[in-house]
């Protein structure tokens, strides 16, 4: 099972969520990203003697390939990709190959140009291969005083229910996150009873039965 944190735009806070989830669920991460977030938090964790997860940095849709392969045929074969904040040919391949898409987006306005410039990218895909690609939209970074351009974005995803669909779950503005990464913790593991701890279990929660219902479908 391929749980891919897709967007063709960066800062958008796909690396944050991909680790907090993987290591949430103990399973492999594919990091993607220019940046290379996962790597670095696992020299953290590393380095502060902390257990680390695979994290893997394939170069090539040959490599992605391989690493698939080998997992598909595991027991275990839950793994994450934290995908490029561009578009390119490595991430057009992904989005093809991931069993679950996680698109994460803010309420300002770039970011919404940024979602409709991605659901062309999921469009064109769908339309190459034959086969609808759509993501999940997880509403994430926002200010819990700007209820009002939540319900607009909301609004938003709703109309477009072919390439996006709207996630429950909404992450709020927490310094949680960035306190957590620079010691190399999870938010579940900073502070468990935290409001991000909460709203990221919701989300793990949320992710977690839709694999179920694809598993069973």
């Amino acid at each position: 099972m391929i749980i891919l944190f897709a967007h063709q735009k960066g800062g958008v806070g796909k690396s944050t969520l991909a680790i907090n989830y993987a290591y949430a669920n103990q399973c492999a991460i594919i990091d993607l990203d220019s940046q290379h977030s996962s790597v670095l938090f696992n020299q953290l964790r590393t380095l502060n003697k902390r257990e680390t997860i695979e994290c893997l940095t394939p170069t090539n849709i040959a490599e992605i390939e391989s690493v698939l392969s080998i997992y598909k045929g595991r027991t275990d074969n839950l793994i994450v990709i934290d995908s490029g904040g561009y578009d390119s040919q490595i991430n057009r391949f992904i989005l093809a190959k991931a069993d679950l898409i996680i698109t994460p987006v803010g309420i300002s306005q770039i970011e919404i140009f940024g979602l409709q410039k991605f659901r062309n990218i999921l469009k064109e895909a769908s339309d190459i291969l034959g086969r609808l690609i759509s993501t999940c939209v997880l509403i994430n970074n926002v200010d819990s005083r700007s209820q009002k351009r939540i319900e607009e974005l909301k609004l938003y995803i709703k109309n477009n229910p072919q390439y996006l669909n709207l996630l429950d779950t909404v992450i709020h503005s927490r310094n949680d996150f960035k306190v957590a990464y620079e010691h190399g913790l999870t938010v579940l593991e900073l502070k468990p009873h935290s409001k991000a701890s909460k709203e990221m279990q919701l989300l793990i929660t949320e992710i977690n039965s839709l694999i179920q219902f694809k598993t069973y479908k």
